[in-house]
């Protein structure tokens, strides 16, 4: 195959899958302004709770300390800053999350400690 072909192809699957809302797109991220939202809240609770049954840990939500919103397409993608601990003594900890939405259905695309 041409390599001129090759990477034309490529370039249009890249941009489909953009226009198609399949990935976020970066920079072009809301901020969340109001956090307490029990919309928002619902999500972040999502997050923790769909995180800890994938890796079987006892962590627990705290709050949403911040947030950015995505549109693309019909998916909403959150990216969130949320508070867990694992129910113990131990002091609770900010994690960052991307939880996508399409209607009521929620996938949790990442889930990472913070320092």
């Amino acid at each position: 195959m041409n390599k001129s072909i090759f990477f034309v192809l490529f370039s249009l699957i890249i941009l489909s899958v953009h226009v198609f809302g399949l990935t976020p797109l970066e920079d072009q991220w809301i901020l969340i302004k109001d956090v307490k939202d029990p919309y928002i809240i619902e999500i972040g609770e999502f997050a923790v709770s769909e995180y800890a049954r994938l890796n079987k840990l006892q962590l627990k939500f705290v709050t949403v300390v911040s947030g950015d919103i995505q549109i693309a397409s019909n998916l909403k993608y959150y990216k969130l800053i949320v508070t867990a601990n694992d129910g113990g003594n131990s002091a609770s900890k900010n994690y960052e999350t991307v939880v996508w939405k399409l209607k009521s259905i929620s996938e949790l695309m990442d889930f990472e400690p913070l320092s």
